[in-house]
């Protein structure tokens, strides 16, 4: 879609388009973060079996940070596929979203070498938490254009702004719950994307 009003300054392909640039890159950047193990001279299999091993919360926080970013590509690709414009507002919104997915691998690296410790649990956490009140800061920003344009996109988005509360306030329980359990909060850290996985005409039909 291109603009076609005075006041929008971009176009829609030409932001979904960057978007989707950034978030490959983000991709790609999460499995560089798993780095390779290193092996003693003429290590035999049960030891290097037990290296890999050794790398399996890299793995989990590496499978956690994709899904997340997945789930963040499918919304994000549904939330341009209703919007007809871009205006100011909405272009630095979004880009406040891609500065905050961008610097997800940092997290996820931290999480997969320091997976018990509180601070690295609730560090994840309030990064994803802000990530997912960005995305909600632009579904209300579209809201309010939507709601002159169609009632039907005005009602989708009026329930995507609940819907997408869901991840940040979960996000902020699990951080909470870092310096208590943090095994509830990676518990947590996979039924966020696990929620948001859900065919979106099913989540307005449960509405």
């Amino acid at each position: 879609m291109s603009s076609t009003t005075p006041d929008n300054l971009f176009s829609v392909n030409r932001v979904e388009a960057f978007s989707d640039g950034v978030l490959a890159i983000v991709i790609t950047l999460l499995v560089l973060e798993i780095k390779l193990p290193v092996l003693p001279h003429g290590a035999g299999t049960a030891e290097t079996i037990q290296v890999l091993l050794n790398l399996t919360p890299q793995f989990i926080s590496f499978l956690l940070g994709f899904l997340f970013v997945a789930v963040f590509w499918v919304h994000h690709h549904l939330f341009f596929s209703l919007i007809r414009s871009v205006d100011w507002g909405m272009l630095w919104l979004n880009n406040t979203l891609l500065l905050l997915l961008c610097f997800i691998p940092f997290p996820t690296a931290f999480l997969g070498d320091h997976p018990d410790n509180p601070v690295a649990v609730c560090f994840f956490a309030l990064v994803f938490m802000s990530a997912g009140l960005a995305f909600n800061a632009m579904w209300r920003h579209a809201r309010k254009t939507l709601a002159k344009e169609d009632q039907q996109l005005a009602f989708i988005a009026n329930l995507a702004v609940k819907d997408s509360l869901v991840g940040p306030l979960a996000y902020t329980t699990a951080a909470v719950l870092a310096f208590i359990s943090p095994i509830a909060s990676w518990v947590i850290f996979f039924a966020v994307p696990f929620y948001y996985s859900r065919p979106v005409k099913k989540m307005i039909s449960e509405k």
